[in-house]
């Protein structure tokens, strides 16, 4: 779905970040206020009036108030819930009710999902309220007001963005893939659990992957984690060990030996030359 209308902004009233979350408190619950959930990772089932849906890894949810927000974890969910307000650009204020329920109408004909096009982006934005979540400093809440418009904007800007080639041969499903990865690069990881996160097998996963990025879902990774043992090789005075745990490698052993074999140098000769 694709907001259309341009004379609403949000403000927000509040964020929570959820980590790996197993299972809703309620199942069912109705808000006096606009309500947001962007999803890092897992999957849960929705129903908000009649609609119904499954929300997975870059999916957003939005629901009005004042409408029942069912929902279900199917896989352990990581997300943000952020509770909003939508102010008017308008000053006509006859016209303000008829406006809103035409944007709940629009979020009702895609069963209150937004259109995502760039995920990277989202990305982007939700790492942005990740950092800010902890913290209620008024600076904090102004970077988060200012990453959800930049969501909610987005979303309506879209319907008239230019599409060109480039944009057309996306894979959506990969740019998920690459986004988790990003995300999830330097801890344990795994390419079967990724592919069941997106409903499909490793191979098919490894195909597409290849055929949208260029290359395979375990080489991305690994340069990934080069380009971090390589940074902290360079930045940090830190034991190869230590470099390897944060990496997402299991010791220093197994990272000199992917690194030497990328690199064609090892981890202590790349320290050497590129210190300064």
């Amino acid at each position: 779905m694709i907001l259309q209308s341009s004379s609403f902004y949000p403000i927000l009233s509040h964020h929570i970040f959820w980590n790996s979350k197993s299972r809703f408190q309620l199942s069912v619950d109705t808000y006096e206020y606009w309500v947001l959930f962007a999803v890092e990772s897992g999957s849960f089932a929705y129903r908000i009036g009649e609609a119904e849906g499954t929300a997975r890894m870059g999916d957003v949810i939005v629901c009005p108030p004042g409408l029942s927000f069912h929902r279900s974890v199917i896989h352990a969910l990581t997300f943000h819930f952020i509770g909003f307000t939508l102010e008017s650009l308008s000053s006509d204020t006859l016209g303000k009710a008829e406006r809103k329920q035409a944007v709940q109408l629009q979020l009702a004909e895609s069963a209150y999902k937004l259109n995502i096009q760039h995920r990277n982006r989202l990305a982007e934005n939700l790492k942005i309220l990740k950092k800010h979540s902890l913290n209620t400093e008024d600076r904090n809440s102004y970077w988060q007001n200012h990453v959800l418009n930049d969501i909610w904007q987005f979303c309506r800007q879209t319907a008239t963005a230019p599409v060109n080639q480039e944009m057309k041969l996306t894979d959506p499903l990969i740019e998920q893939a690459k986004i988790f990865i990003q995300q999830n690069c330097y801890e344990d990881f795994s390419m079967h659990n990724l592919a069941a996160e997106l409903g499909i097998s490793p191979v098919q996963l490894s195909r597409r992957f290849q055929r949208s990025v260029g290359t395979a879902p375990s080489r991305y990774l690994a340069a990934l984690r080069i380009n971090k043992a390589k940074s902290l090789l360079t930045e940090t005075r830190l034991s190869l060990e230590q470099i390897a745990q944060a990496c997402g490698y299991s010791n220093g052993f197994y990272l000199s030996r992917i690194f030497t074999k990328k690199m064609k140098i090892s981890p202590s000769e790349y320290r050497k030359l590129n210190r300064v």
